[in-house]
């Protein structure tokens, strides 16, 4: 999805304890009063635990860029 940076992602993430689960990294989204794109970025996010920022970050890219090539709606973060 457009728009969507990683900053943006990192500001909405603000106060997450590492590892986290991916509904985790929403309900901390929500209460950073993330925007309806970014929640719909994190779930679309494997269901997984994440290490760090840099981790959720790293898998969002990998999922943004093997979507783009096989022409499906775009998730988050272009990195």
């Amino acid at each position: 999805m457009k728009g969507i940076s990683p900053e943006s992602v990192y500001n909405f993430l603000k106060g997450m304890r590492y590892p986290a689960k991916k509904d985790e990294l929403i309900g901390q989204a929500k209460k950073n009063n993330a925007d309806r794109n970014v929640l719909a970025a994190l779930e679309t996010l494997p269901d997984k635990e994440y290490k760090s920022q840099e981790d959720v970050i790293k898998v969002g890219s990998e999922l943004y860029h093997e979507w783009t090539n096989i022409l499906f709606f775009i998730l988050f973060l272009s990195l």
